[in-house]
């Protein structure tokens, strides 16, 4: 049975990944602070082996640990993947303005949290000979710059460059890990929600969507979900790969 390591899946798009992958009959292992209770449910009715992990990704310093326990659990996976999802935008204001403990957790967990769980990852697995894989949840804030997000843009651009590097390291190992970095687009989301909150002195570009959210053009976490799994189950992306869901969708198609 493969397995599926997804942080941040209790809600979003990492729990509608988490449902998907769980409905293949999956095994999936499920990070996040708080656990959704609508998935455990239906988890009982599915044909996948859900298990939950309490942790606060801010908490770096035990997070090789958590990556060794939930490895055990999966020792006899004849694939494993780590979808490093979990994120967040606060603090959302100028770069000057914002408090210093806000933007050290959002570096903490936007950009420092995946990258030790993909270090420890690809060390607790190089050996396997199995099919492995790190898939980076990113944005198109990684390329552009956006007034407002200077952590949220850093940490993404931090977290593609960081899978340009793991893509040329591991092409010369014996057994690779691939990695990829996927930026899914404008999804329904909560964080969608926190965005259209925000006061337009802190996000100049608010009025961009909120018009995105009235005119209907948010995509649904259950269509991105389905698309992403899809290109990843047909193996259609490179080592290395910086990646957007919706003209790769368009490729592939």
């Amino acid at each position: 049975m493969p397995a599926y390591i997804i942080t941040g899946g209790s809600k979003g798009l990492g729990a509608e990944l988490a449902r998907q992958l769980l409905h293949q009959g999956t095994a999936v292992h499920c990070v996040s602070r708080g656990e959704s209770p609508s998935l455990r449910q239906e988890a009982l009715s599915m044909k996948g082996d859900y298990t939950f992990h309490a942790y606060d990704l801010a908490q770096t310093d035990g997070l090789d640990s958590l990556m060794e326990r939930i490895l055990g659990l999966v020792d006899r996976a004849d694939a494993i993947t780590l979808i490093n999802n979990a994120g967040q935008l606060e603090p959302m204001t100028f770069i000057g303005r914002a408090d210093q403990g806000d933007l050290q957790m959002s570096l903490q967990v936007n950009l420092v949290a995946p990258t030790l769980l993909t270090n420890s990852f690809i060390r607790q697995t190089q050996a396997l000979p199995i099919k492995k894989r790190v898939v980076h949840i990113s944005s198109g804030a990684g390329k552009k710059p956006y007034p407002g997000w200077g952590a949220y843009c850093t940490a993404k651009a931090g977290l593609d460059m960081l899978t340009r590097c793991i893509g040329v390291e591991q092409m010369e190992q014996p057994y690779p890990v691939e990695v990829i970095s996927v930026a899914p687009g404008v999804v329904d989301t909560g964080m969608q929600r926190e965005i259209r909150a925000a006061s337009e002195e802190d996000f100049p570009q608010l009025r961009r969507f909120v018009k995105l959210h009235a005119d209907g053009e948010l995509q649904s976490p259950e269509a991105t979900a389905a698309q992403l799994l899809e290109l990843l189950q047909r193996d259609a992306f490179t080592q290395g790969e910086i990646a957007d869901l919706r003209t790769k969708k368009e490729l592939s198609s």
